[in-house]
């Protein structure tokens, strides 16, 4: 049985020279005790990382959150005006500052100095997201008797709903129909706590959600959809669930 080999593109901004080395050596070594393939460039700073950087020109991002010049939280902002999803993990020697990355959704915090047990537990979660789908396949029904086999990403899905031996899955610009049991859909999703059963047949994208009133989902397409008022308690909690999972692993 073969592993399959994940080779990633690793930007590190820190402009303690001591911190970059130990960080480029304990991410490496982890890399190498599972025969997997690491690249990485190094800034000194985030004004002239902001220069070079475009969309897609790393896998994830380390900042150091204090140095000279644009802060990593300032950076890291910009960043995510075009990369909502992109890894990205502080690095800090005052644990405070980590309160200043919820907003924009960072994956880790590593407090200096960094351990092995640190970085492994963070690559770890690394690995595990950039391993999760970004998009399910379906054989949609496009008339009678015609069907099609199309790709949609989990970030434009809002909601599913099941009736009539049929999954209408409604994501932001459409509505598509499969022939799946609601089972067999819900398998296709990542089990995350993303993707959350609220009634019978009735699936929603947390992260489509604004806010949850009684017995009401608030979405940010300003669509609404109800579910059982008697389940209010039980999926508030879930929603809370999902918003600190995702502060924490950026997705």
């Amino acid at each position: 049985m073969f592993m399959e080999v994940i080779r990633l593109h690793i930007i590190i901004v820190e402009d303690l020279e001591a911190d970059r080395k130990k960080l480029m050596e304990l991410i490496q070594y982890d890399f190498n005790k599972q025969n997997q393939t690491v690249e990485f460039s190094c800034y000194t700073n985030c004004d002239v990382f902001l220069k070079e950087y475009h969309t897609g020109i790393c896998d994830a991002l380390f900042l150091d959150i204090m140095m000279e010049g644009t802060s990593g939280i300032d950076a890291a902002k910009k960043v995510r005006e075009n990369e909502p999803n992109i890894p990205i993990i502080f690095t800090t020697a005052e644990p405070n500052f980590a309160l200043d990355g919820f907003s924009v959704h960072a994956m880790d915090y590593l407090i200096k100095p960094l351990s092995e047990y640190k970085v492994n537990w963070c690559l770890k979660q690394l690995q595990e997201y950039i391993a999760t789908p970004h998009y399910i396949s379906i054989l949609e029904i496009t008339g009678w008797g015609h069907s099609n086999i199309i790709q949609i990403s989990l970030d434009n899905i809002v909601y599913a709903q099941y009736h009539n031996h049929t999954v209408e899955i409604h994501t932001l610009n459409s509505i598509h129909r499969t022939r799946l049991s609601f089972q067999d859909f819900m398998a296709l999703l990542p089990q995350n706590g993303r993707f959350y059963i609220c009634g019978r047949g009735l699936m929603v994208d947390f992260d489509k959600v604004e806010r949850i009133t009684n017995g009401m989902f608030i979405m940010k397409n300003q669509q609404n959809i109800a579910f059982s008022r008697n389940r209010n308690t039980e999926i508030q909690k879930a929603f809370a669930e999902w918003i600190f999972v995702r502060s924490r692993k950026g997705v």
